[in-house]
């Protein structure tokens, strides 16, 4: 019984070294506050200038040179140059070497009808047509050429070649070799014949004239 009822000492609400604590920060937040109004009105009183603000050069306007259309007067294309049609043209073609037909007559051996053996010379059976030089006919040349060939025991023409070219003055020219050689090597002749039988003939000769027709 003594014990419970011993009395209770007066609980403390406040010690001494919490309320000195209390009362240092509330004396620094009292500095504190002091010292930030004392700045405040510090800068308040202080006449601030905005500072100067250089001015950008003037940029100088800038003038655009007017385009100017020229126009130029269209010219239409000359027309092609028309052909030239080529004048006819007229070929004269002779044998340097005439023809002749030789026939041999011997003792009668009865190998054909009428019991002879005949010989004769190569006889032409077609002559082309040589064209003419466009060169020779821009420049007006006339002129012939011989040519000089073997005709086989078919009445081909074979070795083709130029004797000589000359114009219509007697001056040697080469401007008609290639057409008359053309020419030749196309011809067919009928061949020689000796004893009967076909025979080559070496060194048939045939001059081809150019003339342009008038």
């Amino acid at each position: 019984m003594d014990r419970a009822c011993q009395s209770i000492p007066n609980p403390v609400f406040f010690p001494q070294h919490l309320l000195a604590g209390y009362v240092k920060g509330l004396g620094y937040a009292a500095v504190t506050t002091v010292g930030l109004l004392f700045l405040m009105s510090q800068l308040v009183a202080t006449d601030i200038e905005e500072p100067a603000v250089e001015l950008l050069p003037q940029i100088k306007s800038v003038h655009m040179p007017k385009k100017v259309i020229v126009t130029e007067n269209y010219e239409a294309p000359t027309p092609p140059q028309t052909v030239i049609e080529q004048p006819n043209m007229r070929v004269e073609q002779t044998e340097v070497l005439p023809l002749k037909l030789n026939i041999q007559i011997g003792s009668p051996t009865p190998v054909s009808e009428t019991g002879m053996k005949v010989s004769q010379d190569p006889l032409p059976v077609y002559k082309a047509a040589p064209r003419y030089p466009s060169a020779a006919l821009r420049r007006g040349i006339e002129g012939y050429v011989v040519v000089e060939f073997t005709v086989t025991k078919t009445g081909a023409v074979r070795d083709a070649r130029v004797v000589g070219g000359y114009d219509s003055n007697g001056n040697p020219t080469r401007v008609f070799d290639r057409s008359a050689i053309a020419a030749a090597e196309r011809f067919k002749y009928r061949p020689q014949m000796e004893a009967g039988q076909p025979v080559e003939r070496y060194g048939v000769r045939n001059r081809i004239s150019y003339k342009i027709a008038e």
